[in-house]
C-alpha cells in the first residue's frame, strides 16, 4: 500500500509543485512593494485548484458501511482552470512593468515577455533597475483546460452507522522538493434517527472533513541569486461540512451533496537573498540589497460546493463519477475496492 501511495504522491507532486516552483527566485528581483503581488498573481490558480481538490471525492454515497466494512478508493479530480485565470494584467504594481500587456499565470501559455524593475531606494537620490524573463505558464500540462490531481483514501465503517474516512500521503522527497498530506472525515447516517416504517433505498448523512498539505521546494539548489537557506514553503488547509443524500439500488446509486467549504493556503519564500541592481547614473556601479524571508502570501476560498454523481455497484469493485459546481468546477472519477 505504501508503494501505491508513493506513486500517487509523486504524480501529484510532479504535476504541480516541481515545475511551478522552478525559477521562483526571480520574483524577488521585483521591488519589495511588488514581490508579493507578482507571486500572488502568478500562482493563484495553482493555489485555488489545490484547495478545491482537497474538498473533492470524500464520499460516493450517503449509505454507510456495516461495522468494520471498508473500501479503498483511488480517484482523480479534474479541476477546471477558467480562461480568466490563465493570464494576469499589470495593474497594481508600483515599480514593475512588462513588455506585454498581459502575462501568463502558472496555467497560462509560454511567453517571451520581459519584466523591468526600476525604483528609487529609500534615502538615495538615484534610481536602480534590473530585468528578468517573465515565467512561462504550464498550460500545455492541462487536459481540456483541467489540471488532474489524484487522491487515495480509506473508508472504515464503525458502530452507529458511521464511517471514518482517512487520507494520507507520506513525506515524499523528489528533485529538491518534499511534501506530505493527510485528511480525516466522518460521515454519519442521520436518516436512522427518523421513524420510517417502510424500508426505503434512500439515505441521508452528515459529512465533516478536514485535510492538510505541506510542501517545500529547495530554491537554493538551482538559484542564480546569491544567498543561503533559500526555500519556498506552501501549506494548504481545507475544512468542509454538509449533507449527502443518495438513492442506493442494487446496481447503481445516485448521490448528491451540498457542503460549505473553508480553505486557506499560505505561501512563503524564506531564506537570505543578495540582489544586485544597476544604478541609473552612468557610474557603472552596482546597488546591492540583502533580503530575508521576502515573500509571504495567503489565499482563501470560502464557497458552497454542490455535487451530483453516479456509482456503479459491482461485486467488490465500485466505479463512480461525479461533478462539483463552482468557479473551479471539478469532474471526479475513480474506483473503489469495497467490502460493505
Amino acid at each position: 500500500m505504501r508503494k501505491i501511495i508513493t506513486v500517487i504522491a509523486l504524480i501529484y507532486f510532479n504535476s504541480t509543485l516541481s515545475q511551478s516552483l522552478s525559477g521562483i527566485e526571480n520574483f524577488i528581483l521585483a521591488s519589495q512593494q511588488d514581490q508579493n503581488l507578482l507571486s500572488e498573481k502568478y500562482f493563484k490558480p495553482l493555489f485555488n485548484s489545490m484547495q478545491v481538490s482537497m474538498g473533492e471525492g470524500w464520499t460516493k454515497s450517503a449509505k454507510t458501511h456495516k461495522k468494520f466494512g471498508f473500501d479503498i478508493s483511488l480517484f482523480v479530480s479534474a479541476i477546471n482552470i477558467p480562461e480568466s485565470d490563465k493570464s494576469f494584467n499589470m495593474t497594481g504594481f508600483s515599480n514593475l512593468t512588462s513588455s506585454s500587456e498581459t502575462n501568463p499565470t502558472i496555467f497560462g501559455e509560454e511567453t517571451n515577455s520581459i519584466f523591468d524593475v526600476e525604483y528609487q531606494p529609500e534615502g538615495e537620490n538615484y534610481s536602480v533597475s534590473t530585468s528578468f524573463d517573465a515565467p512561462d505558464g504550464f498550460g500545455s500540462k492541462l487536459k481540456e483546460s483541467r489540471v488532474l490531481l489524484p487522491n487515495l483514501q480509506l473508508t472504515l465503517g464503525v458502530p452507529f452507522k458511521t464511517d471514518l474516512i482517512f487520507r494520507y500521503m507520506p513525506k515524499i522527497n523528489s528533485d529538491g522538493a518534499r511534501f506530505k498530506s493527510l485528511g480525516f472525515g466522518i460521515k454519519h447516517n442521520i436518516l436512522q434517527h427518523f421513524k420510517i416504517t417502510k424500508p426505503l433505498p434512500l439515505n441521508l448523512s452528515a459529512l465533516i472533513t478536514y485535510s492538510k498539505l505541506e510542501g517545500a521546494y529547495n530554491i537554493g539548489q538551482n538559484s542564480e541569486i546569491d544567498g543561503s537557506s533559500q526555500i519556498a514553503n506552501m501549506d494548504v488547509n481545507n475544512t468542509s461540512f454538509g449533507l449527502v443524500g443518495s438513492v442506493d439500488l442494487k446496481i447503481i446509486s445516485l448521490y448528491g451533496s451540498i457542503s460549505q467549504v473553508y480553505s486557506k493556503s499560505s505561501f512563503n519564500i524564506s531564506g537570505n537573498y543578495v540582489l544586485n541592481y544597476e544604478i541609473n547614473n552612468d557610474s557603472g556601479q552596482v546597488y546591492q540589497v540583502e533580503l530575508v524571508d521576502p515573500v509571504s502570501i495567503n489565499n482563501r476560498l470560502n464557497y458552497l460546493r454542490k455535487n451530483i454523481g453516479l456509482l456503479f455497484n459491482f461485486p467488490v469493485v465500485k466505479l463512480f463519477v461525479d461533478y462539483s459546481s463552482m468557479k473551479y468546477n471539478s469532474i471526479n472519477a475513480g474506483l473503489s475496492l469495497s467490502i460493505r
